[in-house]
């Protein structure tokens, strides 16, 4: 079974004319490590954030790396644990050669019967789910998972991914974590980005971004860019990677108001 790793950032930071620093912490991102063999399943959302009632459009990717033919595939999602709704009608299935629509046989949990798969082949499930309405103030994120199943003529393979979306911020000022890929192999280098974000009216000062990468990552370069300046390298001197992973960026970087920028970590597991 693959191995979803997930992990998130924080950075603390001062909006100009405050005397009180503040921290925003970003969503938590997954990438699902695979072992080569089985059934692989990339799941993307846009857009990565929310508010009660928001429309999220869903990309389930799934490619059958074993050796069999798999003559049916089952797709279960768990819709975030009910905080999410299934907009009717909106999903389709991408295929080599076409795409067409597909509905649920069920939507509790939301559940897909889907067509045959080649050994190497992949297809494409698209829907929407919509953010419910009367959503818990407490709720800041929202991960759904799903769970797939193929058929062989003898027995059954799995795959699993996860997508988390992050409640929008109101104050002015937010990180979102992301990553190039959704799904690596060991020893594939990619790039995790962090966003530093300023919505409000006045410039931030943000004082430093940390960030406890999972304990296998192996971190091997540092960018950051500031709005459309060019990206700026940092050498091991400009921050601190403990024994454990915990990575701390101590910056003096000033984000005007309406700008943002990204922190570039690159690696591999």
């Amino acid at each position: 079974m693959p191995n979803t790793i997930n992990n998130q950032a924080s950075t603390s930071y001062q909006f100009s004319g405050s005397s009180t620093p503040s921290t925003a912490i970003s969503n938590e991102n997954s990438i699902v490590l695979q072992d080569g063999d089985g059934l692989d399943i990339v799941k993307t959302a846009t857009p990565g954030e929310y508010t009660a009632g928001d429309i999220i459009a869903y990309n389930v990717t799934i490619t059958n790396n074993t050796g069999s033919f798999l003559s049916g595939v089952r797709l279960i999602d768990d819709l975030g644990g009910g905080n999410l709704a299934f907009v009717t009608g909106s999903g389709s299935l991408n295929t080599l050669t076409t795409t067409y629509p597909v509905s649920p046989v069920s939507t509790n949990p939301l559940t897909f019967t889907l067509q045959e798969l080649n050994p190497g082949q992949t297809m494409t499930l698209s829907y929407r789910s919509q953010v419910i309405f009367n959503l818990p103030g407490t709720v800041t994120s929202i991960t759904n998972n799903v769970h797939g199943i193929g058929y062989t003529s003898t027995s059954t393979v799995d795959g699993y991914a996860s997508s988390t979306i992050q409640k929008k911020n109101s104050v002015g000022f937010s990180i979102t974590k992301s990553a190039s890929v959704t799904d690596v192999l060991p020893n594939e280098s990619f790039n995790y980005y962090l966003t530093l974000s300023n919505s409000g009216s006045t410039s931030a000062s943000i004082l430093n971004v940390t960030d406890q990468l999972p304990t296998n990552y192996t971190l091997t370069g540092i960018t950051y860019q500031i709005g459309s300046n060019p990206p700026v390298t940092l050498s091991p001197s400009d921050y601190t990677l403990t024994p454990g992973n915990l990575l701390t960026i101590p910056s003096s970087i000033s984000l005007p108001a309406g700008e943002s920028g990204v922190i570039t970590l690159t690696g591999h597991f």
